[in-house]
């Protein structure tokens, strides 16, 4: 025995009209929703475009300080000249062509001895004294400087005096 057939020509969503709601409800979540793993994605492609942005702008300002500093300290003297700041002047170099006893008594006075060296070389004003070029020179012409000078460079700081033949000094 046959049973009658429960088709009568409706189709499915005719007969159940909640199931229509709930398809509809379903084609909008997939043409306008996210997964929660795809907001996730996003976020983080967001924030690593951030964080790279920002570490790119920290590279270019430190090296942008870097130059900065390089070119204040390089130029400090004409910057403060065109600023109408007062400065310190450097300390000059002392002259090529003097003796290299002038040249060590020179650097002598500017590190020990500053208004003897002012007085004895002539100069007036006062100067910034580059303490590590000052002593450089001197242990540079130390070698080259006569008993004489050395025992005036004595009365400042410890030096070795030349050994000579006994008795006999030099001039």
């Amino acid at each position: 025995m046959a049973k009658p057939s429960r088709d009568t020509g409706l189709t499915l969503m005719q007969s159940h009209p909640s199931r229509e709601l709930l398809l509809e409800k379903m084609r909008g979540k997939l043409a306008t929703t996210r997964s929660s793993a795809q907001v996730a994605t996003e976020h983080k492609r967001e924030v690593h475009k951030r964080v790279t942005a920002s570490w790119t702008m920290r590279v270019i300002a430190l090296i942008a300080l870097c130059a900065l500093n390089y070119f204040i300290i390089g130029n400090r003297d004409v910057i403060a000249a065109k600023l109408h700041k007062p400065s310190v002047p450097r300390m000059p170099i002392a002259e090529q062509t003097a003796s290299p006893d002038d040249q060590a008594l020179y650097y002598v006075y500017a590190l020990y001895d500053y208004p003897l060296w002012q007085k004895k070389f002539g100069l007036t004003g006062f100067f910034a004294v580059d303490q590590g070029l000052a002593r450089r020179k001197l242990d540079e012409l130390l070698p080259q400087v006569t008993p004489r000078t050395l025992g005036e460079i004595s009365k400042y700081m410890p030096v070795a005096f030349k050994n000579g033949p006994p008795g006999k000094p030099e001039d």
